[in-house]
């Protein structure tokens, strides 16, 4: 067919290897996109333009679109599917979204990765965590390494999850993909609003309860409304120490409010205002020890953890006839308290008498944000999107390991390593990071052919001032780091094909990257040896660049005339470069650097069937294989080991049934599969940290009613009580066998109402 020549020429222009690789693939999507129109026209010849039902309208390319004629591997997560999940936070989402995983180590110390550009490992509160996955609420940044901040998903329209480099329109962050949570807009003509109230119970652990509400006030019909929402999740535990006696000690709340306003003072200007401010703490992580039963652990030092931040958002919105003028201002204002237990090291390297301590990390976060942007909105084949976007961040991290009364006992003032009084370890990281960029996408369209070219261009500064100290520090240290600084440009090129108004085959070459960072000193007096071998093979522990991925895709998605069957289909070919990872010494410090290459393939599938009225089927799932191009020897890992954390493949089915009971009642049923392969903790099975996490499958239901604006419905959440583990620890003298699972089965009850 004449698209699939096109497609050919693009990629030959782009990269001969990269065409080579996925010719397969071309002609895989071409199959599908030529059944998919058989199937349509056979269903209903000569009446398919005529039938018109509701489209996914998402702002991926920051334009309101059909979903269907955005040339990208999107997935939309609904409003009823979160409701339908009880999903509380976005690593919820994970199961049910193809190709989305994650390093997981507790809520809010979640890294994402997307079509398994991932390597595990590292400190969560590193300050010089570089994410690979963009997270954005509406217009407002809020990804933080390996601390991404878990908000409760209330009042959302949907979560968009853009699947492949989007450093083009949304930077650096985006190296592999973006997730968007994109909340309700005031309403400006009605008053409204709704309410929710959920209990359960989990299964060998304690309760859940929570309560959500809005309102919705419009004060000037047509031109200004606020929007007011609040919520207060109690969440129970399940982990129990042997030791103290103490049950459910991960239990938690999380609470928050936001306000959003939107004014529209003449048909020419928007501005939209929102706050949001939300806390979150717990009385421990959910970490279970390997030697002991399910869900016990046996240490009593307190992990417990405390997030706080304030969130606000200040968007314009000019229409100047021919194109959309934007500005948005954010602020992004984060505390944390993160510790985290030692007491393996404490009794591997200190005296019984010495009473264990956690380590405690604060982590204290500013961010300032601002984006100015130019969209045409003119009916010409040619349209556009430019801007320009400057960050200014300030991260104050301090690292403390006080255990009282070790100096006395071990005889030896902490003061004589530069540490307070009895601290084993003290130290802190002050780090300003600076960003500006211009970007712009054309797209272009040629009758059925539209051509999309993106280019960014990015200039990134950090500075760092640090301080390490204390007996296990070995000394006091403040060696000056060197500035860090890159700029470079980061280019798109997409081809797409209308195969008719609601289908369409693409192809896309794009780069993602991510900035590189500053290393703290690792101490000589304690590190020496290792320190030597590094040197020997000419590594720098100080600094570490940037690394990149080119992602080569084609893919097609579409749906019949009437809506009753959609899909999309994608094939990836990905190559990484300079990848960073963490090297880990055994004096207990350690590095990130850049060191091998990997390539990451694999198919990304999701099919939605509404075959009667009332039902709908979807099923979706992802075959992901990430291995190393080559031997790493300082990751003692050898050519094709593959990827940490990544499942080869998982998938996600669900079916939903709705019926009149009678003239009031509406019955309704939801059923949900999730099912994550075998993943491995590192590259190597010879590295001494390896384990294996076995597969495991979720089951979810959920029943209930809808009368006059109320819905009650009963629901159980891992129906068959699977512990899965998804992330697995060991690192002796620092960590014990042991493993985060899954949550165990919930069963409850939630109340829904609106006016």
């Amino acid at each position: 067919m004449e698209y699939t020549q096109t497609i050919k020429h693009t990629f030959q222009n782009t990269s001969a290897n990269a065409f080579a690789k996925t010719r397969i693939a071309l002609f895989v999507a071409t199959i599908i996109g030529s059944s998919a129109i058989q199937a349509q026209e056979s269903a209903s010849p000569g009446v398919a333009e005529q039938v018109e039902y509701e489209r996914v309208v998402v702002t991926s390319r920051k334009r309101s679109e059909s979903m269907n004629d955005v040339p990208i591997s999107i997935n939309v997560v609904s409003e009823d599917l979160i409701n339908n999940l009880g999903a509380s936070d976005f690593t919820d989402l994970i199961g049910v979204v193809p190709s989305l995983t994650a390093y997981q180590n507790g809520p809010g110390r979640t890294r994402l990765s997307i079509r398994g550009v991932a390597n595990g490992g590292g400190n969560d509160n590193d300050t010089q965590n570089q994410e690979t996955v963009g997270i954005y609420l509406d217009e407002i940044p809020i990804s933080m390494g390996g601390m991404n901040p878990e908000l409760a998903l209330f009042d959302l329209k949907r979560v968009e999850v853009l699947r492949g480099p989007q450093g083009t329109l949304f930077g650096a962050g985006s190296m592999t993909g973006t997730v968007r949570l994109v909340s309700n807009d005031p309403n400006l003509s009605e008053f409204e609003g709704k309410y929710e109230a959920s209990a359960s119970t989990i299964e060998h652990g304690s309760q859940n309860a929570s309560l959500k509400a809005l309102v919705n006030v419009p004060i000037i019909e047509d031109k200004l409304a606020v929007r007011v929402s609040a919520y207060y999740l109690d969440n129970g535990g399940y982990i129990d120490n042997s030791l103290t006696g103490e049950k459910d000690l991960n239990d938690g709340n999380a609470k928050g409010a936001k306000l959003s306003a939107l004014y529209i003072p003449s048909d020419e200007l928007s501005i939209e205002m929102s706050l949001l401010h939300h806390d979150y703490s717990d009385n421990g992580r959910p970490v279970d020890i390997d030697s002991t039963p399910l869900f016990v652990r046996d240490y009593p030092s307190f992990d417990g953890y405390d997030d706080t931040m304030d969130i606000g958002n200040l968007t314009l919105t000019y229409d100047l006839d021919w194109a959309e003028l934007v500005s948005s201002t954010s602020y992004f204002d984060r505390s944390i308290v993160n510790p985290r237990s030692l007491d393996l090291l404490i009794e591997s390297a200190l005296p019984p008498s010495v009473t264990p301590h956690e380590l405690i990390d604060f982590t204290d976060s500013k961010v300032i944000v601002q984006e100015f942007r130019l969209a045409s909105i003119s009916d010409s084949d040619l349209q556009w999107t430019v801007g320009v976007y400057a960050d200014k961040k300030d991260v104050f991290y301090e690292n403390t390991f006080p255990v009282p009364g070790v100096d006395a006992i071990l005889g030896t003032p902490s003061s004589d390593f530069g540490a307070p009084v009895d601290h084993l370890y003290y130290g802190f990281d002050d780090l300003t990071v600076k960003t500006y960029a211009v970007f712009g996408e054309l797209y272009y369209d040629i009758g059925d052919f539209s051509i999309t070219g993106g280019l960014r261009y990015f200039n990134w500064e950090q500075n760092i001032e640090f301080y390490q100290s204390g007996l296990f520090n070995g000394e006091a240290n403040s060696d000056e780091r060197p500035k860090g600084s890159v700029d470079g440009f980061n280019p798109k090129l997409n081809v797409s094909y209308h195969l008719n108004r609601d289908n369409l085959v693409y192809a896309q070459a794009a780069k993602g990257f991510r900035y590189g960072g500053i290393n703290g000193a690792v101490p000589v007096s304690v590190c020496a040896d290792e320190l030597a071998e590094v040197e020997r093979d000419g590594g720098d522990t100080r600094f570490f660049d940037p690394d990149e991925i080119w992602n080569y895709e084609v893919g097609v998605k579409g749906s019949d005339s009437k809506g009753t069957i959609s899909y999309n289909a994608t094939y990836f070919h990905i190559n990484w470069t300079d990848m960073q990872t963490s090297r880990s010494f055994e004096c207990g410090f350690g590095f990130k650097e850049n060191v091998g290459d990997a390539t990451s393939k694999g198919i990304e599938l999701e099919v939605t069937v509404k075959p009667i009225e009332g039902l709908t089927l979807s099923a979706g799932g992802a075959y992901i294989n990430t291995s190393l191009d080559a031997d790493v020897p300082n990751l003692g890992a050898q050519k094709g080991d593959a990827a940490p954390f990544v499942p080869e493949t998982s998938f996600t089915a669900s079916a939903e049934y709705s019926m009149q009971l009678n003239e009031n009642i509406e019955g309704f049923g939801w059923m949900n599969l999730q099912y994550t392969d075998d993943r491995f903790t590192e590259f190597s099975k010879e590295n001494e940290n390896y384990r294996k996490m076995d597969a495991y499958t979720l089951a979810n239901l959920r029943l209930g009613v809808r009368f006059s604006g109320y819905e009650i419905s009963l629901f159980a959440n891992n129906l068959l009580d699977d512990d899965g583990v998804v992330r697995a620890i060991d690192r002796p003298p620092f960590d014990p066998p042991a493993s985060i699972r899954v949550t165990p089965r919930t069963v409850g009850v939630t109340f829904r109402g609106g006016f």
